[in-house]
């Protein structure tokens, strides 16, 4: 049964006066709000609960008591929870702090349905910074990050699909922009690549400035790539990360990235990283939410724009 509520406690409270403090809720979503609080962009929890199917009464361990066989209390249910669904001790302890603290105690699909709002709350924090209909688009990251492969999934969809008309420029840091491929790639399309900046071009639907990977850490490297940004002036910056490194790698990267200010994350090679609580832990730490995934090098193929809802099912299919 489906059940609706403005926040996680009211559609908890609906699912039990329907069926019973024992109910099962078997998935979580946060959803547009219906009616008129649609046009404002308001938002609703979801659930889908079911009856739970009647059990023989099996009884307590000796001297364990009844209370503790049943439920744990809050504090105990949702860090245990947090902890088992991968996510790193900072991410665990930064989600379970963002939980009203009631002292009462919790069965497991209480407490599913408490941290699943706390994570949608999380990623949609960090979506506020992602601007809807981006007109110039910027993809910074390390070398090997896979930047031009998106690239050319990104404007192969807007050319063909969206029938947008695109520019991109494909310039030099301190070291030449090798990204042939892009360039090569996007003249099959019809798509002019600028090779040095001219301001006084028209201005097209879809910009995107194509830089080679930097290690942030040089300060001259970086230099130049925050001029050529300023000249850019992107209205989304996003910051490439190739999901199938190491955690540590990726926190590392963002950390050095962070004083360019992107607007949100671009994850490649996803068709080779399995771990969402990897992807979760990067945006309860940096506070920037995923804007899209590339996986595999065909083209346009497997690019997607995402939002916290399906990583959310993704990191609770874990368990």
């Amino acid at each position: 049964m489906l059940f609706k509520g403005h926040t996680a406690e009211e559609a908890l409270a609906k699912v039990h006066q329907s069926l019973g403090s024992s109910a099962i809720v078997v998935q979580l979503k946060r959803v547009p709000s219906a009616g008129i609080g649609r046009i404002w962009g308001a938002m609703e929890i979801e659930a889908w609960a079911q009856a739970p199917a009647p059990l023989t009464p099996t009884p307590p361990p000796s001297g364990v008591p009844v209370a503790r066989v049943r439920s744990a209390p809050k504090e105990a249910r949702t860090l245990e929870l947090l902890l088992s669904l991968g996510l790193n001790e900072e991410s665990a302890r930064k989600v379970h702090q963002s939980i009203p603290g009631s002292g009462a105690a919790l069965t497991n699909q209480e407490a599913c349905l408490q941290l699943g709002a706390a994570l949608l709350d999380a990623w949609d924090k960090g979506t506020k910074r992602i601007p809807k209909t981006p007109r110039r688009i910027a993809l910074i990251g390390a070398a090997g990050s896979g930047k031009s492969i998106a690239t050319a999934k990104w404007i192969t969809i807007e050319s063909l699909r969206h029938r947008q008309d695109c520019r991109i420029w494909c310039l030099d840091g301190i070291v030449a922009n090798s990204a042939e491929f892009l360039s090569q790639h996007a003249e099959l399309l019809g798509i002019p690549v600028e090779t040095t900046w001219n301001p006084g071009l028209p201005p097209c639907s879809r910009e995107f400035l194509d830089l080679p990977g930097w290690n942030p850490t040089d300060p001259d490297v970086s230099d130049r790539m925050a001029n050529l940004l300023d000249r850019f002036e992107p209205d989304c910056l996003l910051l490439t990360l190739n999901a199938a490194y190491e955690a540590s790698i990726l926190q590392n990267q963002v950390v050095q990235f962070m004083p360019f200010r992107p607007h949100g994350l671009l994850l490649t090679h996803l068709d080779e990283c399995g771990s969402p609580s990897k992807i979760w832990d990067l945006v309860l730490a940096s506070g920037i939410a995923v804007f899209g995934t590339s996986s595999g090098r065909f083209i346009p193929g497997g690019f997607e724009r995402t939002g916290g809802e399906a990583w959310m099912e993704r990191l609770f299919e874990q368990v």
